[in-house]
């Protein structure tokens, strides 16, 4: 191979290697609340996601929650039960707990709202998760629902760069990220 060759093999990586990193530190814009048919919480995170859509529910935007969850790790039922610690009550929840990934958060969420005939919903996850749920709840929205993204932060009321392990969320958040950018959501169950 030449030099100009591996220079030029080089900075092609370089600059990939740049855009990838000044893309995963963007902030996310954070939408205001919208009355909506549904507030969705998507399972994962902490209960800062619950905290958040009681609020907004107990605030009149919505009079259905939908959880999308996996029961494989027994968290469908935990966020039942701290949905119901933060005053949203029993017959106002609905469960789904099949979902294993984002990706699955939302084919779950568009069925559920084409079964009840529902034309939007507040999305409600960590402010660190809200550009790859964005990403993909607008992929898989065929039927062009109104959608809305609600950052929740943790119980603390951090963001997810003032917490000790930032470094961690941000890694894991970026490689994710980018699987579901090159088309790898259907098989990246996370």
């Amino acid at each position: 191979m030449n030099l100009k060759f591996i220079m030029t093999l080089g900075s092609l990586l370089t600059i990939f290697a740049a855009t990838v990193l000044a893309d995963s530190f963007l902030p996310v814009e954070a939408e205001a609340p919208e009355e909506s048919d549904v507030i969705v919480v998507l399972g994962g995170g902490d209960q800062g996601r619950v905290e958040r859509a009681a609020e907004l529910y107990n605030e009149g935007y919505a009079d259905e929650v939908l959880i999308t969850a996996s029961e494989k790790d027994g968290s469908t039922s935990e966020l039942k039960t701290e949905a119901e610690y933060y005053g949203i009550p029993k017959e106002a929840l609905v469960v789904e707990n099949d979902a294993t990934s984002t990706y699955t958060n939302a084919v779950s969420t568009m069925d559920f709202m084409e079964e009840e005939d529902m034309d939007s919903a507040m999305v409600v996850t960590s402010d660190y998760h809200v550009k790859r749920t964005e990403f993909i709840y607008d992929k898989v929205n065929d039927a062009d629902y109104e959608l809305n993204y609600i950052a929740a932060t943790n119980l603390a009321g951090e963001n997810w760069i003032e917490r000790e392990n930032s470094h961690i969320i941000w890694f894991d958040e970026m490689k994710k990220m980018w699987g579901y950018r090159m088309g790898l959501y259907k098989w990246i169950d996370q």
